[in-house]
């Protein structure tokens, strides 16, 4: 818990994490485990303490779309908690996923409602960025642009690996597997990329950058997609 600040948490007193962590339940999951399921009402706010939760949203037609690939020091049910509303999206935990679990009431009790607040607005903030920054994306580049703009999102120069499986990448990138696969063989065939079994390295970061369709170098904005701890 040291080691990661949660957004809807941040600014809380020591005494007061103290006590929220008394009162809460730390969850360590070692499979993967549905914890919140669009429609149904959420019976917890899931901070994330370390490894990762996968975010996806099924429509009327049953098409399913990977969402959002959550982090350590993200919150997933918040919304749901303090409006009362039902699950937006279904979070299912990755492997070895640790979370800590509170509800609206153990929130009030602890942590200011100035400060509540403000940390919620935070979070809004990023999300409505992170959808406008995909929106645009889904727009203005095609499918092997995307592939290689989300593997430079989820990758540093000082952590190259993302633990990304071909299909959970094909989901973010909106596209089919074949098509990934067919991208990351060119990658690596170039000896821009190193795939592994689950995981992904990056070799060539700059060749990566400048391996845009259109022969413009990909720029990302870091402050609009924030690389989870664990993907670094």
């Amino acid at each position: 818990m040291t080691a990661v600040n949660p957004t809807l948490i941040a600014g809380m007193e020591r005494g007061q994490m103290q006590a929220l962590l008394a009162e809460g339940r730390v969850l360590n999951l070692p499979r993967p485990r549905e914890v919140l399921r669009q429609g149904e009402p959420a019976d917890g706010v899931y901070l994330i303490l370390k490894g990762r939760i996968e975010v996806s949203f099924i429509d009327v037609n049953g098409n399913r779309v990977l969402a959002h690939l959550a982090g350590p020091g993200e919150a997933m049910g918040e919304v749901e908690q303090f409006s009362g509303r039902t699950c937006a999206a279904t979070c299912t935990t990755m492997a070895n996923t640790t979370v800590l679990i509170v509800d609206a009431a153990l929130l009030l009790r602890h942590l200011a409602p100035d400060l509540l607040l403000r940390n919620i607005a935070d979070i809004f903030h990023d999300r409505l960025t992170r959808d406008n920054r995909l929106q645009s994306l889904a727009m203005f580049y095609g499918a092997e642009d995307r592939i290689r703009i989300h593997l430079l999102s989820m990758t540093s120069i000082e952590a190259p690996d993302v633990q990304l499986s071909q299909t959970e990448l094909a989901g973010f990138a909106g596209c089919s597997r074949q098509t990934v696969n067919k991208t990351l063989a060119q990658l690596r065939d170039a000896g821009i990329v190193q795939m592994g079994r689950g995981a992904i390295r990056v070799l060539d970061r700059v060749r990566l950058e400048n391996a845009h369709c259109g022969n413009d170098r990909i720029v990302l904005d870091n402050s609009i997609f924030r690389i989870p701890e664990d993907l670094r």
